[in-house]
């Protein structure tokens, strides 16, 4: 399954569609000076299908999955309605410009020859100045809409396991030893910076592994787009989550900041397992803690590959009869 933004045409900023059709205007003759303006409005009026193009191959944002919707909230920092405006916005823009095409084309045709070339400028000036009240509207939607573009393709219809927690906790390092991804690792907060997909084969069928960014412990209005990627992922994608926690003595976290974080994904009311890693070189305390709290029952080292068999094999084991359970159903 394809990214449905993938395939959005991006056009010009205004200014550098008008830069270069004003550019291309002396190599556009004719066998007269009429034929000649007409061809070079016509060339203005078929440049605007960069436009046209953009808004039909723009994703209907109503009828896309709830995970594509909320990234297109993300993405647009919170304001689909302006997109949906400006979308429209610019389509109105295109509509007028090409219905002034057609009126200058028809009043060089009615005047006389020496009229033509002033016609045509005018024509020009008019459909920039209408492109141009929009000019704030195309950047903005050209900004949305080359993030949106940039997203791992997600199937919301694969058997998936998310890997979610705090930052820095090992997510990345599981997903690449799981699956087929190849997410970037380092030993810093936030290296996740979207998400990551890949895949495990099983043959008769493909489960999808998300790697998710790290997230905080803290209010939702205070999180980053970063960490509204990973909590769109965990709420509208069906799957099992399994929730990793770090309980070594490097951790970045104390006890409290990961089971509060947890506890704010287990609300969401999807199935999660706790997972306890970099169990090789655990701090007692925080292990006893978050063991204590939350009854994990797996504990792995995934830069080892210490226990991720037995987590893997249990989770396997858990799709296979959920994808039973549907058929039967």
């Amino acid at each position: 399954m394809l990214n449905p933004f993938e395939k959005i045409k991006i056009p010009p900023e205004v200014e550098d569609f008008i830069k270069s059709y004003i550019n291309k205007l002396p190599s556009i003759g004719g066998t007269t000076v009429k034929d000649r303006e007409i061809r070079r409005i016509k060339s203005l009026e078929d440049s605007l299908s960069r436009y046209t193009d953009f808004i039909n191959t723009f994703p209907r944002i109503d009828k896309l999955h709830p995970f594509y919707q909320e990234m297109v909230k993300i993405a647009s920092g919170g304001d689909v309605d302006k997109l949906k405006m400006c979308l429209g916005a610019i389509n109105r823009a295109v509509l007028l410009s090409r219905k002034i095409t057609r009126q200058y084309i028809s009043l060089i045709r009615k005047n006389p020859e020496e009229e033509a070339n002033k016609l045509m400028r005018q024509c020009v000036g008019r459909v920039s100045s209408i492109l141009r009240q929009r000019s704030e509207c195309v950047s903005w939607s050209i900004k949305v809409a080359k993030t949106l573009r940039k997203l791992n393709a997600i199937d919301p219809s694969l058997p998936t396991i998310i890997i979610a927690g705090a930052p820095n906790v090992g997510k990345s390092t599981l997903v690449g030893k799981i699956s087929s991804a190849k997410p970037e690792v380092a030993s810093y907060p936030f290296t996740t910076k979207e998400i990551h997909v890949g895949h495990i084969d099983m043959r008769v069928y493909k489960v999808q592994v998300i790697d998710t960014p790290g997230i905080l412990d803290r209010p939702m209005s205070k999180r980053n787009n970063i960490e509204l990627q990973a909590i769109n992922a965990i709420k509208n994608l069906e799957g099992i989550i399994l929730f990793i926690f770090d309980v070594s003595k490097t951790s970045l976290y104390g006890s409290k900041e990961q089971i509060d974080l947890y506890k704010e994904v287990k609300s969401l009311g999807k199935k999660v397992i706790p997972v306890l890693n970099k169990i090789d070189e655990k701090d007692e305390n925080l292990y006893t803690e978050i063991k204590s709290e939350t009854n994990a029952q797996f504990e792995i080292s995934a830069e080892k590959g210490e226990g991720i068999g037995e987590l893997l094999n249990y989770v396997l084991s858990l799709i296979k009869n959920e994808i039973g359970n549907k058929i039967l159903d």
